[in-house]
């Protein structure tokens, strides 16, 4: 094998390990609290798409919905994260945003390949007799050493006031040096006058109706490639997902 042969090989080699690492495909998807599939076959899916962070929304703990006014027949007094984060080997977090919810709890959660270093919730601003509404937020390592935050939210589609401050406070997160990642149901759409306001800081990389990715600075993030489930049948969401490459 000659010196040169040795070189390209050891080249090719060292270029595809960097650039395996410096990738992060994020998922978000609203489970639509449970009513349309077991855990398990939500732990499948998201199985079978290798995503390495999974942004989850209306996701419950302990809930009983059985008699609600839309009754719902599956995934009553169960811990919905735990039970996805079991059958699909991911780390898992739960940010409460409802306290009290038939029964249990109801909120966000993040799905991830890699351990925490840190998380926390921010409560978004609500007026009063509105639901609470929060913005779920992890922080992670790469295998390359890069720290990146992830961000997973739920706005609220009721109160129009309230879907701008919320947005208005999402796009307080980001801080200058740092990387982030945004997934979320958004409840607005593209051109809507909240997702403008959020697109002056968050680019956006992937939309499908009310749910978005995007990410935090703009030049540091090159997209590589999108995915909308349109034929899924597990919620009333499409998931979406995208893989993006840090642009170092």
């Amino acid at each position: 094998m000659t010196k040169k042969f040795i070189f390209v090989l050891l080249s090719i080699l060292l270029w595809g390990s960097v650039s395996a690492q410096t990738q992060i495909k994020i998922m978000s998807f609203n489970i639509h609290a449970g009513y349309d599939a077991p855990m398990a076959d939500i732990a499948a899916f998201i199985k079978a798409q290798d995503p390495d962070i999974v942004a989850l929304q209306e996701v419950e703990y302990y809930t009983n919905r059985s008699g609600a006014n839309k009754p719902r027949t599956i995934n009553n007094n169960i811990n919905m994260l735990n039970e996805l984060a079991a059958l699909t080997r991911y780390q898992g977090m739960f940010y409460v945003t409802l306290e009290s919810c038939y029964g249990g709890k109801f909120g966000n959660a993040i799905l991830s390949k890699y351990s925490f270093d840190e998380t926390r919730r921010i409560m978004l601003p609500c007026a009063a007799g509105t639901e609470q509404r929060c913005a779920a937020i992890a922080d992670i390592t790469l295998p390359d050493g890069t720290e990146v935050s992830i961000v997973d939210t739920h706005l609220d589609m009721s109160n129009l006031d309230n879907g701008m401050a919320q947005i208005k406070e999402v796009a307080r997160i980001p801080q200058m040096g740092k990387w982030y990642l945004l997934a979320g149901d958004m409840n607005r759409r593209v051109g809507t006058a909240e997702i403008n306001e959020l697109s002056s800081v968050w680019t956006l990389a992937f939309s499908e109706g009310f749910d978005h990715i995007g990410y935090y600075p703009s030049s540091g993030w090159v997209v590589k490639e999108t995915k909308v489930f349109s034929d899924n049948t597990l919620s009333d969401h499409f998931p979406i997902m995208v893989t993006l490459e840090l642009a170092k």
